[in-house]
């Protein structure tokens, strides 16, 4: 259905937008505008969108809305899309119509044409307009400033439960709100109050993690240094507590994700044996404290890898085994995993949690699943704890698609047991024919490794040389370097760091892509430390051929050899997408005091000798980039600062050190942005005590 022109001129008309248009040019106005209808679901615009039209709302409703978060209701007789009757810049926000919709559309064109020769009436719609955005504009505001008050209040609530638990929460409470007044700054820039909430969790997770890891790391290693029998029962305490207050922190922290609804599973492939032995070694010397009989049995017809999230997994089955072991003086507790069923490449589990300890009345297991809800007063004060990691186990049972049951009987025991059914995974036997099949196709390959950090060369050239039978590799250390080379040498292919002095990797390849010549199109690899949308998209457009991060995996690094030099042969695809690695911060705990070497020691096979020599050269990298942060710092060179924090960060990723070289990423950030030098050694002395730490750790594998 559509209405007349003449009924369409009087809907204007009502609008203060052409009140004052003379009534022969406001029916050709309406002559010359469309009318839609759109249908219920059915986007009208989107955001980041260029505006060309502007719209009035005859019949119907609709929502602004960025994404999920509904700004406003509209209804008969609203307009919107105003300011793209003067500029055709990005829409703001997204309306979507709520019910049949009967739209009039003025296209920008349509509107110079009618009015152009009109100059005071296109003023005094000019000027409306300007009200108009005035108006948003305080009203935007007016909105943030609330939400930072629902924000503040709902951190000071959490922080006050953190304080009832400990006395030492007073200090985090205050790091807290130093860091929420850190994130005020993000929260002024941010186009959306989700975005804020999501940087706040994730800056809180750092700055309440680095110090309590501290704590923790140099408690375990003063009772390594053979103290008093008065000092070690002063450290057991210290430890107990720190232990405790982490666990209650990544309790919150989950919890607060999964009701915000952002707790998603990660999708790759894991195998659960080697879950399994994550679990009973996490939990073994507590069982044995305890004199208990600890047993993981593990189906022998368990397929070798299925695809799933192995960090939530093990999550799950720490924290029912951790809560079997707790609530157990005396006995056993075991663990099994059973298939169920196989079939069609999927796979039915039963996992399975018994022990011998307290049980559970009826009334208790009525709530046993619920939040902050534990057995009893007296579980509380004997065992200690929060009540969430049940909650937490059942909501991530959910998010695999099954379900968690219990069975209990006061004083003789508990069960606890829930199935998933996962895909069995073929990537890793198709991951190591397409790598061998890359290996050979890249045979005495000339290649030019244009990368500043001794380090980083090391490892790239050592990976090189291991994986591409006969591979030749030069190494340079600039990019004015690599420049020259490519001039007078061939090469296949160049592996090239964004980051270096003198001339960087994208100055150097623009130069390159302009030499005379077949040198010109040389393919170009960058070596960047952070793979984000934003710098891949940078690279790209430099005339880059492909990235590929650093820490590299050998998957990764022969994927892009392949691409870029037009093997005909595949290579798995990178474990990380870029999207994953945008500017937040995973919530997963780290524990500092253990060194987490996993991907070391995928880079070496294992090798021992290597392993030490790579962990050599990064106390040598680290003990230098420790006095090039501090003399940045005390000379407020931001680019030193930046220069330096961005050469350890990769080097702190593959030392198994992530969380801190999320830390290094924040400041590397920071510095670029120009925060200013005041408000920054917070976290600088946060990463320098943490490199600090890892420096002990380390030294005892190079013995």
């Amino acid at each position: 259905m559509h209405i007349t022109t003449a009924a369409l001129a009087f809907k204007l008309r009502g609008m203060d937008l052409f009140r004052s248009i003379p009534e022969p040019i406001l029916l050709e106005l309406a002559e010359k505008s469309s009318q839609e209808q759109v249908a219920p679901g059915v986007t009208i615009f989107n955001k980041d969108e260029p505006g060309r039209s502007f719209y009035l709302l005859l019949e119907g409703d609709a929502k602004v809305h960025d994404g999920d978060y509904v700004v406003a209701q509209m209804s008969a007789g609203s307009c919107f899309g105003e300011m793209a009757l003067l500029d055709e810049g990005p829409r703001s926000m997204s309306v979507t119509a709520t019910a049949h919709t009967l739209l009039a559309r003025i296209d920008r064109e349509v509107f110079f044409e009618v009015l152009g020769d009109y100059p005071g009436v296109m003023e005094k719609i000019v000027g409306l307009l300007t009200q108009r955005l005035r108006h948003q504009t305080d009203q935007t505001l007016e909105q943030l400033r609330r939400r930072e008050e629902e924000l503040t209040l709902l951190v000071d609530e959490r922080t006050a439960e953190l304080m009832r638990q400990k006395e030492e929460a007073e200090q985090l409470r205050a790091k807290a709100e130093s860091q929420m007044r850190e994130a005020e700054f993000q929260r002024q820039r941010a186009e959306q109050s989700e975005r804020f909430e999501q940087q706040f969790l994730a800056n809180m997770s750092h700055e309440l993690r680095t110090p309590m890891n501290a704590v923790m790391g140099m408690t375990n290693l003063l009772l390594q240094k053979n103290p008093r029998d008065d000092q070690r029962r002063y450290l057991d305490s210290i430890r107990q507590s720190s232990e405790a207050l982490l666990v209650i922190l990544n309790d919150i922290l989950d919890i607060s994700k999964i009701q915000a609804g952002r707790m998603e599973l990660e999708w790759t492939e894991m195998r659960v044996p080697e879950i399994l032995d994550g679990m009973y070694t996490t939990l073994q010397f507590r069982a044995e404290e305890k004199g208990l009989s600890f047993q993981v049995d593990c189906d022998p017809d368990m397929p070798p890898a299925l695809t799933g999230d192995p960090v939530r997994l093990q999550q799950i089955l720490i924290n029912l085994a951790g809560n079997a072991v707790k609530f157990t003086e005396k006995g056993r507790v075991n663990v099994t995993a059973r298939v169920l069923e196989q079939n069609a490449g999927r796979c039915r589990l039963r996992f399975e949690v018994t022990d011998t300890g307290i049980g559970m009345t009826p009334e208790q297991l009525s709530i046993v699943f619920e939040s902050f809800r534990q057995a009893s007063g007296d579980t509380t004060r004997k065992y200690g704890g929060t009540g969430l990691g049940l909650s937490i186990s059942k909501q991530l049972v959910e998010l695999f698609g099954g379900r968690i049951e219990v069975e209990s009987t006061l004083g003789a025991g508990s069960t606890f047991r829930f199935d998933i059914e996962l895909a069995v995974s073929t990537e890793q036997r198709k991951a190591e024919t397409s790598i061998a099949e890359a290996v050979q196709a890249l045979r005495g390959m000339r290649i030019l490794l244009a990368e500043d950090n001794y380090f980083n060369q090391i490892v790239a050239i050592e990976t090189l040389e291991l994986l591409i039978p006969e591979v030749v590799v030069h190494a340079v250390e600039n990019g004015l370097q690599a420049l020259e080379r490519v001039k007078t040498e061939q090469y296949d292919v160049v592996l090239m760091d964004v980051t270096m002095p003198i001339m960087d990797g994208l100055e150097a390849t623009r130069a390159i892509r302009v030499l005379p010549g077949p040198q010109k199109l040389i393919p170009i690899i960058a070596f960047t430390a952070s793979v984000t949308n934003k710098e891949v998209k940078r690279c790209l457009s430099t005339g880059m051929n492909a990235c590929v991060p650093k820490p590299f995996k050998e998957s990764e690094l022969l994927g892009a050899l392949v691409a870029v030099t037009g093997s005909n042969v595949t290579v798995a695809e990178m474990q990380q997408s870029p999207d994953q690695t945008e500017e937040t911060v995973d919530l997963q705990p780290e524990h500092t005091v253990l060194p987490q070497l996993t991907f070391l020691e995928q880079l070496t096979g294992g090798n021992p000798a290597r392993l030490r020599k790579y962990i050599g050269l990064y106390l040598e990298s680290a003990l230098a980039s420790l006095a090039n942060i501090e003399s940045a710092l005390a000379a407020e060179d931001r680019e030193a600062l930046r220069r330096a924090v961005h050469t350890i960060k990769p080097q702190l990723r593959m030392i198994g050190m992530t969380e801190t070289a999320d830390l290094a990423q924040v400041i590397e950030t920071q510095a670029v942005e120009g925060m200013a030098l005041d408000t920054l050694p917070g976290n600088v002395e946060q990463l320098l005590t943490a490199i600090r730490h890892s420096l002990a750790v380390f030294q005892p594998f190079l013995k």
